[in-house]
């Protein structure tokens, strides 16, 4: 009897950090803290990537804009870890008129957005490929080529 007792103690005590954590990592979504997390928006094309801090983005500052690329991991945004949510959005803030398309390049594939576009000063372009397979290599560079002048690139997101 002394050994089934001792057994169990040592089971329960054995078992309790474990159900602790189950426990805490049962919280409902009123308990969780409001910051934090990455949310993706995708309509027709256009994107928004909302984060509370965390949503990882890289940014190139150009002479009349600044051109941007999230490349986040899938399961950071409800899929899964082998996919990545990619968008890019430039904000044009003086200039002429260009005519742009976007594209995200990762392991010497360039993919390109639907179509180009016009751009004006005080205008915001932006677009979202939805959620992608995880670059083989680790790293996406967002770029945006411009009619007659080059194609411009982000740093490298990695969203392993």
């Amino acid at each position: 009897m002394r050994r089934i007792v001792r057994a169990g103690v040592a089971a329960a005590l054995l078992l309790s950090p474990v159900l602790t954590a189950v426990d805490a990592q049962a919280a409902s979504a009123d308990q969780l803290p409001k910051s934090g997390g990455v949310s993706v928006e995708i309509n027709d094309g256009s994107a928004s990537v909302k984060s509370g801090g965390i949503a990882p983005m890289s940014s190139t500052d150009l002479s009349s804009g600044t051109l941007y690329f999230t490349g986040v991991n899938g399961f950071r945004v409800g899929s899964s870890y082998d996919s990545m949510a990619a968008s890019i959005k430039y904000v044009k803030n003086s200039g002429g008129q260009i005519y742009a398309e976007f594209a995200y390049e990762e392991g010497g594939y360039t993919h390109w957005d639907q179509g180009a576009f016009y751009q004006s000063a005080g205008e915001t372009r932006s677009y979202a490929w939805g959620i992608v397979p995880l670059p083989a290599n680790c790293a996406a560079i967002g770029k945006m080529w411009v009619s007659g002048q080059q194609t411009f690139q982000t740093p490298p997101e990695h969203p392993c």
